[in-house]
């Protein structure tokens, strides 16, 4: 699709570009198409351009944020996972603490109830001493579970990075489809009255300079 959309725009560079360049042309249209019109299509053409460029770097950059925060999502995940494993095993038989722990309840696949659950997990460890004693036995420290909590806030905040990154490339998208349907519209306008002003042999004459009306 973008490679198409590509294509398109470079033919209409040529169509507008090549009208610019000859003088003979442009006296023929210049009562339709005055040197000012002739130039806003140089200008339509240099914003759609720039436009898909923004596109692809906003792109770019939204899928590196994103990246960022799955990997990092990942991994707190499955720390996640441990300290619930190692709850199970030390409190199999313990109603209390289970419960505490949340150990009874699924683990959310939605990122607020799972970003609840892991924080109210790691809190329940850390305020209660016979779960961190018991935790620490794995190397699941307190500092280790304290650390923990700050890396949720860190992943909060890749969260909301990649959200914006996702809202700019969209916006970039959308204002590029704009940019674009306009310097087609121009384009398209522009070969209408190219065929009114070119008939039959003389057409050879645009297609030697690139310019196709049909």
């Amino acid at each position: 699709m973008k490679e198409s959309y590509l294509k398109e725009l470079e033919k209409g560079r040529l169509l507008v570009y090549g009208v610019s360049n000859d003088a003979t042309i442009k006296e023929r249209i210049k009562l339709i198409y005055p040197e000012e019109r002739i130039e806003l299509g140089k200008t339509l053409y240099t914003i759609a351009k720039t436009s898909f460029e923004a596109q692809n770097t906003e792109r770019i950059e939204a899928n590196q944020a994103n990246r960022s925060f799955n990997e990092f999502y990942d991994t707190l995940h499955g720390g996640l996972i441990q300290m619930r494993k190692v709850g199970r095993y030390f409190f199999k038989n313990d109603i209390e603490l289970s419960t505490l722990l949340r150990l009874n309840k699924e683990v959310p696949t939605a990122y607020p109830e799972w970003r609840a659950l892991a924080e109210d997990t790691v809190n329940a460890i850390l305020t209660h001493t016979a779960i961190q004693e018991k935790l620490t036995l794995v190397n699941l420290t307190p500092e280790v579970n304290a650390a923990y909590l700050a890396d949720l806030s860190k992943l909060d905040e890749l969260k909301l990075k990649a959200e914006k990154e996702d809202g700019e490339a969209q916006q970039a998208t959308v204002q590029k489809q704009e940019n674009y349907s306009e310097f087609m519209t121009y384009c398209s306008d522009l070969r209408a009255c190219l065929d009114l002003f070119y008939e039959g042999s003389e057409r050879q004459k645009l297609e030697e300079l690139g310019v196709v009306v049909k």
